[in-house]
């Protein structure tokens, strides 16, 4: 098993990066029941991408459907909407 060890003499640097404000802050709070920083975290995930030399989770890209299908959801563009589950299971089965 691989450790995360970072040595004392490491340098550390001041970087600056764009964040989702809901990524960032649903971020924060989940490292801070760890007893870790937003900081922490993220060089947590940059020090497990240079140890495995990879993304630590498997990155998967929508095929030509999905992304017709993202896009009419974000537009509002639903093809059926029904009242309650019992409709959309008929509508999804017809």
């Amino acid at each position: 098993m691989k450790t995360l060890a970072v040595k004392q003499s490491e340098k550390r640097i001041s970087t600056s990066i764009k964040l989702n404000k809901k990524n960032r802050d649903f971020a924060k709070d989940f490292f801070k029941k760890y007893n870790l920083t937003l900081s922490d975290g993220i060089n947590i995930f940059l020090a497990k991408v240079v140890m495995d030399k990879k993304l630590p989770f498997e990155l998967e890209i929508p095929n030509k459907e999905t992304i017709k299908a993202i896009r009419e959801a974000e537009n509002g563009d639903l093809i059926y909407c029904g009242d309650n589950i019992t409709d959309v299971m008929k509508e999804l089965r017809s």
